[in-house]
């Protein structure tokens, strides 16, 4: 027979009444009403009931998800790559829009890059739509950790956007309450005079100063006709063009490169604004986030120079990538 308690009073404090109600919540899947009206209490002492029954451990709910990643692709990648790690994220289980798939690998791969940022470093930011996910997901996460962040490219787009260099820089200074240099300026400059003037300006030196010694940088990769470069309209059709005659297959920071990793910047007139090739070839360690098949062959390209340590991709791409 069920227990009845005298007053709401008297049942928040009985250990037997918090047990039985729980029991017929989670295994009986009564509602809160009907044991409610078994009991003779208030549907607000059922909800403290339960709220107590989980905080006391008397109720522990665990969420089993499916596997995150894939450690036999990311062993695979390593050994053929060097890499000193892979995080390859599934996605087959999960929906395949490629919004979908690059929140999903930013945010899940979060959890796996947060120790990779080590206290008082100086740590060289990218811009992208999955690192600004991956961003998103390390916010939740960021501890104080005394880290100094530097935008490594100027900003493509006139709007407001969450995959801007500045924007991502700023979500991690907060996060991990660092310290934060931005590049205030164009990430590319048609003018190659204008662009070495602009470079040589006292506020752009100083946050390019700082490239030379950075511990670690966290950028993402655009393929050639899916640059950020080339979506927000700073590279017109002839530059295109000139680019996928030089055999470019994508770009990192601006730097637009060939499927063996050759660098072809000469090939178009302009200049990007931020760290240079051989500095970022230089870091001591970078992490690549990219996401999408169309990224094959621009992974593959950093790969075969190994300007990539760590590897954030989706499972898709990894086998692409493996196969190629």
């Amino acid at each position: 027979m069920a227990y009845r308690a005298s007053n709401d009073s008297e049942a928040i404090d009985n250990l037997d009444l918090l047990v039985q109600v729980a029991e017929k919540y989670y295994v009986d899947q009564l509602t809160q009403a009907q044991i409610a009206e078994m009991y003779d209490i208030s549907r607000s002492t059922i909800s403290r009931l339960l709220s107590r029954a989980r905080d006391e451990g008397i109720v522990r709910i665990q969420i089993v998800r499916p596997q995150t990643r894939q450690p036999a692709l990311e062993q695979r990648l390593c050994t053929q790559f060097g890499l000193s790690e892979a995080i390859v994220i599934a996605v087959n289980q999960w929906p395949t829009q490629s919004s979908e798939v690059r929140r999903l690998v930013g945010v899940e791969a979060a959890q796996f890059v947060d120790p990779l940022i080590k206290p008082n470093t100086l740590v060289g930011v990218g811009r992208g739509r999955t690192l600004a996910e991956l961003a998103h997901g390390l916010s939740k996460l960021a501890t104080l950790r005394n880290i100094t962040l530097v935008q490594l490219l100027g900003d493509i787009d006139i709007q407001h956007s969450l995959a801007r260099g500045a924007e991502i820089t700023r979500v991690l200074c907060e996060g991990y309450g660092g310290a934060g240099y931005f590049l205030n300026a164009p990430a590319l400059v048609q003018d190659r005079a204008l662009a070495n003037l602009l470079m040589q300006s006292s506020n752009i030196q100083q946050v390019s100063a700082l490239y030379d010694r950075l511990d670690l940088a966290i950028v993402g990769i655009g393929a050639l006709h899916n640059s950020p470069l080339v979506l927000a309209g700073l590279l017109g059709e002839p530059e295109i063009q000139r680019l996928a005659d030089a055999g470019a297959v994508g770009d990192i920071c601006g730097h637009f490169y060939t499927a063996d990793g050759v660098l072809v910047d000469d090939a178009y007139p302009g200049v990007s604004i931020g760290i240079s090739w051989q500095q970022l070839h230089a870091c001591p360690q970078t992490i690549v986030i990219a996401s999408g098949l169309e990224k094959v062959a621009p992974i593959l390209g950093l790969l075969r120079i190994h300007m990539i340590d760590v590897l954030v991709t989706d499972e898709r791409t990894a086998e692409q990538v493996l196969l190629a």
